[in-house]
């Protein structure tokens, strides 16, 4: 999906920017290279990859000097590498959101002195933004599987050789982060290509797409005859959180695992006419729907509803379900929800002239789930990753109201299940969940983070994460980010704007 401006190369960044890490000393290159070095990697041969250009960028704002070459693997997968004068010895791959169609730019890993691939995925998207257009997989069967677990796979393998012929020698390690789409890519490589990363992150990932495309959907649906404008989503945010904010213990305006609140919309039925602070019978009806999810009509689950609490702020409800939302400047009179699965539904599954609005609950998920061959990454069979020495971490904000925080939970489960043990999974893949947290970043819990410097040092020096601080800068609050199922636990003095004052433990203890 699309990652919020709070994010930078698919993770939550928030306040930590790359002046945070300019310090960090990266390994002097086996021979200096020059603009001539660079230049002329515009003659390398690797494999069904071309290079189309290749210059040296000044340094600049924290950014290293750099060789940034462009190319394209096979006719159609652009990707750019960027090789810093002054290399770590390691390959950052950056994922991309939404239905991509650009190349993300400069993230974490160039900044840390990685060598960093991103890529387009195999398109370029032709609107405004270029993450919301699915028009270019119509009629481009070869195009959607690229976009769905090709590219990354490829532009890896090009981008490592590449590496080797510059500087001498190939990558000593190898790392992918992503948010969203990103997230998705990241469990797809971990699933389908296990040997071409040492470590991955996988934020708010939309490894479940057509379940995804789905509740989209009904959300859409739900909403037609009933929109919600964007001053009631205060009064029911405020409503959610007064009733399961102290289910925790803690009153400090954050739902921190929603899965346990109860809320129920009707309590901001209007009872003297219309007003910005209560709900129609429609839209309490339309709510209800939201947050229960998509269901046939046998009644079956096909993903969960929306999480209640934090439905206010600029990357809430507003900008993925009730619309109308500004983004990057930019006002969308549709919801980012109506617009993917529109999109997904016109061009990769039913047809241009498809009709969202009439898909159907009992026969729609199975025209899906051909398109889910190439897109889901909903295998629950990690041993191969794990063989390999891989390390995952995933994480996802109780407060996305983009993607299902219980949907991400759901699948760590199943891959405790299909691993028969939850303490040889904890060995190489560990779940962060964030209360109060947005999609990709951003709302009013602590959000901001550096995932990748523990991922680091559960690879290189194996120190396995026990908890990753997470702050937002806007309320001056920090908490520890804990490994599912263990939940960070106020040790009963000090700020609880202090993650000091916690610990990770059991839920209810």
């Amino acid at each position: 999906m699309l990652e919020p401006p709070e994010t930078s190369g698919g993770r939550a960044l928030g306040p930590l920017t790359a002046a945070l890490f300019a310090g960090l000393v990266a390994a002097v290159p086996a021979h200096a290279l020059t603009a001539v070095d660079c230049a002329n990697l515009t003659n390398a041969t690797v494999p069904n990859t071309t290079i189309t250009r290749a210059s040296l960028v000044p340094a600049r704002g924290g950014v290293p000097e750099y060789c940034k070459v462009r190319g394209h693997v096979e006719r159609e997968i652009n990707f750019e590498l960027r090789l810093p004068t002054v290399w770590n010895g390691k390959l950052y791959h950056a994922g991309g959101s939404g239905f991509v169609g650009w190349i993300p730019g400069p993230a974490a890993g160039l900044v840390r002195g990685y060598a960093e691939v991103a890529t387009d995925t195999g398109h370029e998207g032709t609107s405004l933004v270029a993450a919301l257009d699915g028009s270019w997989a119509l009629n481009d069967p070869e195009g959607r599987v690229n976009f769905g677990d090709r590219a990354i796979h490829v532009v890896t393998v090009a981008g490592k050789q590449l590496i080797e012929k510059y500087y001498g020698r190939p990558p000593r390690l190898s790392y992918f982060e992503g948010c969203s789409n990103g997230g998705r890519q990241g469990v797809m490589e971990a699933q389908r290509y296990p040997t071409d990363f040492n470590g991955i992150i996988a934020g708010a990932p939309a490894f479940d797409w057509t379940g995804l495309m789905t509740a989209f959907s009904w959300n859409a649906q739900a909403l037609l005859a009933a929109p919600i404008p964007p001053l009631k989503l205060s009064a029911i945010a405020k409503a959610a959180v007064a009733l399961c904010d102290a289910q925790d213990g803690l009153v400090d305006g954050l739902v921190s695992d929603p899965r346990g609140c109860r809320f129920d919309p009707g309590v901001l039925m209007c009872t003297g006419g219309d007003a910005p602070t209560c709900l129609t019978s429609e839209q309490v009806q339309a709510v209800r729907k939201i947050y229960a999810g998509p269901t046939n009509s046998a009644g079956a689950q096909l993903y969960p509803g929306v999480l209640p609490g934090a439905e206010d702020g600029g990357t809430g409800w507003q900008l993925w379900i009730t619309g109308p939302a500004e983004f990057l400047g930019i006002v969308f009179p549709a919801p980012f929800q109506f617009t993917f699965q529109d999109q997904y539904f016109r061009y990769f599954v039913f047809g241009p002239g498809f009709d969202s609005m009439t898909f159907n609950f009992d026969t729609g998920p199975a025209w899906l789930a051909q398109s889910g061959e190439f897109m889901n990454a909903t295998n629950p069979d990690l041993s191969a990753f794990k063989a390999a020495g891989g390390k995952l971490i995933m994480w996802h904000g109780w407060a996305d109201h983009a993607l299902s925080a219980v949907r991400t939970v759901q699948y760590y489960d199943d891959v405790v299940r299909a691993a028969g043990d939850q303490g040889k999974v904890a060995d190489f893949f560990r779940l962060f969940l964030g209360p109060g947290m947005h999609h990709c970043g951003g709302g009013p819990g602590p959000s901001a983070f550096d995932a990748l410097t523990a991922l680091e040092s559960w690879v290189e020096e194996g120190n396995t994460p026990k908890a990753i601080v997470a702050i937002n800068a806007t309320a001056d609050r920090t908490r520890p980010l804990c490994p599912y199922p263990k939940v960070a636990i106020y040790n009963g003095s000090g700020s609880i704007d202090d993650a000091r004052n916690f610990r990770c433990g059991d839920a209810g203890r």
